[in-house]
This record gives structure tokens, sequence and C-alpha cells, in this order.
């Protein structure tokens, strides 16, 4: 995602309007895999609770993660395929309640995809000459 793509959902969840996109990382894999598509609703986000996913803003960033613990000053939050968590999200960086619209959309997003798909396809190249 851009910085403008970023800076706008930020600030029309700050406003009040929900807002979807597709977000790409793998830190909360098997929960919210690359590619999928989220909704995030503003308001209320001092309902929130552990286990719930919840959007917040650190530094430029836009993430998603999950409620570990709900504290007097924040929420801790912490990626699920992540050994560290976020540390406390100060209730003024949290954005609102994430949930998961669309996980169809997968894609194969690792340092090495595009080699290893070039390897494949040469593979698979090689493998229709020796059968000719």
């Amino acid at each position: 995602m851009t910085d403008l793509a970023t800076h706008v959902i930020i600030d029309q969840l700050r406003e009040g309007a929900p807002v979807r996109w597709t977000v790409r990382g793998s830190s909360m894999w098997p929960a919210i895999r690359d590619g999928a598509t989220v909704s995030v609703t503003p308001g209320a986000v001092r309902s929130l609770r552990a286990g719930e996913f919840v959007a917040f803003v650190r530094g430029p960033a836009l993430i998603v993660h999950r409620v570990v613990a709900v504290e007097p000053g924040g929420l801790r939050c912490r990626g699920d395929a992540l050994s560290r968590g976020d540390g406390v999200v100060a209730w003024a960086d949290v954005l609102g309640r994430a949930s998961v619209i669309d996980q169809r959309s997968l894609s194969l997003r690792w340092p090495r995809a595009r080699e290893i798909g070039a390897l494949l396809r040469a593979a698979l190249g090689a493998l229709r000459l020796v059968r000719s």
C-alpha cells in the first residue's frame, strides 16, 4: 500500500467512516493472510476485548493485529505470527475494530516468490521437452 493510500485510510477512520482494504504482510498468518480484505469500523474502541482484531497507527504504518490485553493506557497487541508484541498501543493511536471480509485472495508473497515461480516454469518447460 502506498503512503498516500495509508494516509487516506487513516484520515477516513479518524473522521468516523468505515474502510475496507487489502492487507499486505504475514504478521497475522494464518488468521489474516496476505491479500485478505479487512474492514475496520471506527468508534467504540474502548469496548475492544482480548482476542479481537484492531487497526492502529504505529509511526507511518497502519497495522492490523490482535488485542492481547486491555490496559488503562491502551491496548497490548501482537501479530499472531510474531514472537514479540507491539507493546501498549495508546488509545489515541487505535483506529477501530477490524474484521476479515475475504480470505480468498491469497497471494504468494515472500522474498523469493518470483525466483521460485521462474524455477517452476522452467522445470515445467523442461518436462514438456522431455515428453515431446
